[in-house]
């Protein structure tokens, strides 16, 4: 709600960027930092001034960085990875990675809040290689030359593990075939993560050109990779930069001026929050654990107080009201931050159980009376006027995935239908369009609203796709005696059964 209301306030305005080509590199206009200019006029004077004159190379900036290793997973990072990268719910997530825990056995305990790892493990690491060799070879194999010594040490805390370590393979030996195409993609980040912890920190050089244009500076930047390190594990990034103009540019040189060229944008609003965002959110605040941040998310969903589209949240008129129905300190998540301080001071006998639980029974009787108190009330914001078939009460819509649904308001009935009837692919036999599909007393059926043709659904033999006729002769060539039998007889054969 405080993204939406900053989204709600939010006035776009104008403002330009300025380009400038020089000697055949790109180059940005840049005021302290700033590459907005918020006034057309300015922008003007600056795009005429600068064009076909010589530009002068007033300084160049070098700086060696090192960017280490990432430490392994803990649920909640893995949860922000996999929707940023696949688009996964967080509970997705979590279910897909407890059938790598549980069934396949490959990955190690899932629901935990450190990324840490405790210093009896090191002796365990070349069993954990050699599980993964066979699934990752290229990668595996020289890290096992080099006996799988881990180049990261850090990773190794006994103080920084509490209940679990951090999520990495177990020494159970990897089949990728046994996995599904979800359960590869978590197992990738995963193992990918891990391995880089033998890999040495990423080095590049970052250098930065500053150009005067009559009197104004211009910037372009570039990047040599002195060493990819653990960066080899991602192919999108397994490339050494090329020497470029720039490299060979020195100061104090001059350059020609070809174009200058000024393109006119508007600010955006911040976007709503996607899943991995919410995540974050709810780590820094201490709200649920990783064990319990997905459940939450979802209940969120199915109480209809945000709605999910387009991967990310938007609030309900729901969610709205329940913001202003509420106790404003019920509302803030700096609340369960003090609460779960005050619990750790008693963890440690640094403060009295009951005088905690004093304070909550006082706060409830509080919030209860002002409740009492209110002349608020809530409003169904989707209430219909239809009324249920089976109890009388008014209907309520819904969006689901299925489309828009009609359930009953009575927490007491459990009448559901769908409003928008939904489409098969049956064609209609006379204008050709996909007809609705219904459930009928008699039971399915197929109905075209233009041509009000209607078919029951045994009407037509079903038609075998591609991708289930490959399936099907490789069930009965595998299990037929007769492997020379016709594909027409298989298929026969196949149908029959399915019959």
């Amino acid at each position: 709600m405080d993204r939406e209301k900053q989204i709600q306030k939010f006035i776009p305005q104008e403002y330009w960027l300025i380009h400038a080509k020089v000697g055949g590199l790109q180059t940005e206009w840049e005021n302290n930092g700033e590459k907005r200019i918020f006034n057309s006029d300015k922008a003007e004077s600056i795009k005429k001034q600068t064009a076909k004159v010589k530009a002068t190379v007033q300084s160049i900036t070098r700086k060696e960085r090192s960017e280490s290793q990432p430490l392994p997973y803990d649920l909640t990072e893995l949860q922000r990875d996999a929707n940023k990268k696949f688009g996964f719910s967080a509970k997705k997530t979590s279910s897909v990675l407890q059938k790598l825990y549980e069934q396949h056995k490959i990955v190690t305990y899932p629901r935990t809040d450190s990324r840490y790892l405790t210093s009896d493990m090191e002796s365990t690491m070349v069993e954990r290689l050699e599980a993964i060799a066979g699934a990752y070879s290229t990668e595996v194999k020289p890290l096992l030359a080099k006996k799988g010594k881990v180049l990261a040490k850090k990773v190794f805390n006994n103080s920084k593990v509490t209940d679990h370590h951090a999520i990495i393979p177990t020494e159970q030996r990897v089949h990728l075939s046994d996995l599904s195409t979800d359960e590869k993609k978590l197992f990738d980040l995963i193992t990918k993560r891990f391995l880089a912890l033998f890999y040495p920190p990423y080095q590049y050089e970052s250098v930065q050109f500053k150009l005067d244009i009559a009197g104004e500076t211009f910037v372009a930047k570039e990047t040599h990779i002195i060493d990819l390190g653990f960066k080899t594990l991602h192919s999108s990034t397994n490339e050494q930069s090329s020497k470029t103009a720039l490299n060979q540019l020195q100061q104090g040189k001059q350059l020609q001026v070809h174009a200058v060229e000024m393109d006119k944008k508007l600010t955006e609003p911040p976007a709503r929050l996607s899943e991995a965002d919410l995540l974050q959110g709810m780590e820094k605040f201490g709200l649920g654990t990783p064990a319990t941040r997905a459940e939450i998310i979802e209940r969120l969903i199915s109480s209809e107080v945000v709605e999910r589209q387009n991967g990310r949240f938007h609030s309900t008129q729901k969610g709205k009201q329940l913001m202003e129905l509420v106790n404003d300190e019920l509302t803030s998540p700096a609340l369960t931050a003090k609460w779960e301080k005050e619990l750790e001071a008693i963890a440690h006998g640094k403060a009295k159980r009951d005088d905690f639980l004093k304070k909550i029974r006082q706060q409830t009787k509080q919030i209860v009376s002002e409740v009492k108190k209110s002349d608020k009330s809530y409003r169904a914001h989707n209430l219909t006027g239809s009324k249920c078939p089976e109890c009388g009460s008014f209907l309520k819509e819904r969006n689901t995935k299925e489309g828009k649904v009609l359930v009953c308001s009575s927490l007491d009935c459990n009448f559901r239908k769908r409003k928008d009837p939904k489409l098969s692919n049956r064609r209609c036999p006379q204008c050709h369009k996909k007809m609705e599909i219904h459930n009928g007393k008699a039971g399915t059926y197929f109905q075209c609203r233009k041509c009000n043709v209607v078919e029951k659904a045994t009407d037509k033999k079903q038609k075998v796709n591609k991708r289930e006729e490959r399936k099907l002769v490789q069930k009965y060539s595998a299990n037929n005696d007769q492997f020379g039998t016709s594909l027409g007889d298989l298929l026969k054969q196949a149908m029959e059964d399915k019959e």
